[in-house]
């Protein structure tokens, strides 16, 4: 009797407890560090090969994703499916590509993948135009590289990168007023407004480069391969959304030969150039050896798919509001005997968002407002599955935020924890913010979050397309490091409590804001 009446207390006690749960008490409880861990290690595991878009590990991992969902008790965003079927294009290296120029030694053609590398080429075309000098291709304040009366219709000769700055000299006080990635953003718009029609790219930091602009994976010895973030055979092709409308030129990186053909005493022209772009002194003409020249190339494309993973939670009295919290699942796949396993890029935000979505179904309370949970494919070859949502999606309209993860597990030195996590917002939308801080305060767990408002943030990661649309977001990210596609980005490296606490402080800022 005794022992019945002990466990009737017990059992008394247990209920007792989860009643006095709050429902964001519940949703927390369900966010742990096992679950994390034990989803990440296996989504991140040599059987999903990399999760490169439209391979066999990516439809794994997506179905593994998917079940996750399933488990969790989370309904489907399709009918009766958690995977949307996105359609893409994947362009190869060209069948063939030359540029044809006339000198005074007569017509010359350099071929691919000798002399050059025709990128992104989704399409077969011949192109023959004026030819115009257009030195790093900056346009800002004192530094006019680019004359857009002259340079419309034509082919530009662009260096490659950022101009490096001597001490104390003009060009180094104007590249000090703004980062790397702001003064690239300048370069592609300048690029767009300039209205050539293709562009011809040299890279100066590298000029004892191999002629031969091959294939770099051919190396006999995998091992002796010196690995880079860009040693993926990944990126030998190029993926596009069928609809895609060409807006930017055709690119072609060139080789150094034909450099010294297009350009008279080319490194002699080069270092004078370089020397008086110190002043910011730009010739107003740049003699050349040929006017024009002939682009043509024979395009290599074939029709391909990978899958988006969504799931949903419809609100309970503004389903029309919905809030898309997202994070791609995809990486740089399998290649020479390695695996980007990309477990911070972007198993952790993949995992995290699942994570999320089970911390609401915890919670026992549907939230007032539709919470849309997806896992994007193809963000690594152009943010391809966020794009197709948001272009197929006939109720964007509807979208009132979108929450990104991307890499939200690494410390930057992975031996040295450093809770530090930088969260990114539209600086239009102050509340973010504010839900953010509130939050990380609440829970005490000692995350040093830099607040970071962006006027447009369009670029970086899947929040992009949503941005376009002035859907206001939100980003987590805890910043690069040495295994940024890389080949290492192992579990091994993950800061588990780092992650575990990310996870935590979006959930409370999301659930305040679903329910608001």
């Amino acid at each position: 009797m005794q022992k019945i009446l002990s466990i009737i207390l017990i059992s008394f006690l247990l209920v007792s407890e989860s009643v006095s749960q709050t429902p964001t008490e519940k949703g927390l409880e369900a966010i742990t560090r096992n679950s994390l861990e034990a989803q990440l290690q296996f989504l991140a595991s040599d059987w999903f090969e990399g999760r490169e878009a439209t391979t066999k590990g990516a439809f794994m991992a997506a179905d593994y994703l998917a079940s996750l969902y399933a488990d969790a008790g989370v309904e489907t965003f399709l009918e009766d499916s958690y995977l949307q079927d996105v359609p893409l294009l994947v362009a190869h290296q060209p069948h063939k590509a030359t540029i044809t120029i006339n000198t005074n030694k007569g017509e010359r053609t350099f071929d691919f993948p000798t002399h050059l590398r025709a990128e992104r080429v989704k399409e077969s075309f011949n192109i023959e135009a004026g030819l115009v000098w257009g030195g790093f291709g900056i346009n800002q304040d004192q530094l006019k590289e680019i004359n857009g009366k002259n340079a419309k219709g034509k082919i530009l000769i662009r260096l490659a990168g950022l101009p490096t700055g001597n001490n104390d000299s003009e060009l180094s006080k104007l590249l000090e007023t703004k980062s790397q990635r702001e003064w690239n953003t300048i370069k592609h718009k300048v690029l767009k407004e300039s209205g050539v029609v293709a562009v011809l790219e040299y890279d100066i930091t590298n000029p004892d480069r191999r002629e031969s602009i091959n294939n770099q994976h051919s190396i006999e010895n995998a091992s002796e391969q010196e690995m880079t973030i860009r040693s993926s055979g990944i990126y030998n092709k190029s993926f596009f959304l069928p609809d895609d409308k060409k807006q930017d030129p055709y690119f072609y990186k060139v080789s150094k030969t034909l450099m010294n053909e297009l350009i008279p005493d080319f490194d002699v022209f080069l270092k004078q150039y370089i020397s008086n772009l110190q002043n910011l002194h730009v010739p107003k003409t740049v003699k050349l050896n040929s006017k024009s020249a002939l682009l043509s190339t024979t395009a290599n494309v074939e029709n391909k798919s990978c899958q988006n993973v969504i799931a949903m939670i419809e609100g309970s009295e503004y389903p029309n509001e919905i809030i898309v919290v997202g994070a791609h699942y995809d990486h740089l796949g399998a290649y020479d005997g390695y695996i980007w396993n990309g477990a911070d890029d972007n198993g952790t935000g993949a995992i995290g968002t699942i994570a999320i979505a089970r911390a609401f179904m915890a919670t026992g309370i549907q939230p007032k407002r539709t919470i849309v949970f997806a896992n994007w494919t193809a963000e690594e070859r152009g943010l391809l599955g966020s794009r197709y949502f948001v272009n197929e999606f006939d109720e964007i309209d509807k979208v009132k935020y979108y929450h990104n993860y991307d890499m939200i597990g690494r410390s930057k030195n992975f031996e040295q924890p450093d809770s530090a996590v930088t969260f990114i917002y539209t600086a239009a939308w102050k509340e973010a913010e504010e839900l953010c801080r509130n939050s990380n305060e609440a829970l005490n767990l000692g995350l040093k979050i830099q607040y970071s408002a962006w006027d447009k943030p369009t670029s970086g990661s899947d929040n992009a397309p949503f941005a376009r649309k002035g859907i206001p977001i939100m980003w987590f990210h805890t910043g690069g490091h040495e295994s940024y596609h890389m080949p290492s980005d192992h579990t091994e490296r993950i800061d588990w409590y780092k992650f575990e606490s990310v996870v935590k402080t979006s959930f409370l800022t999301l659930w305040n804001l679903a329910n608001e």
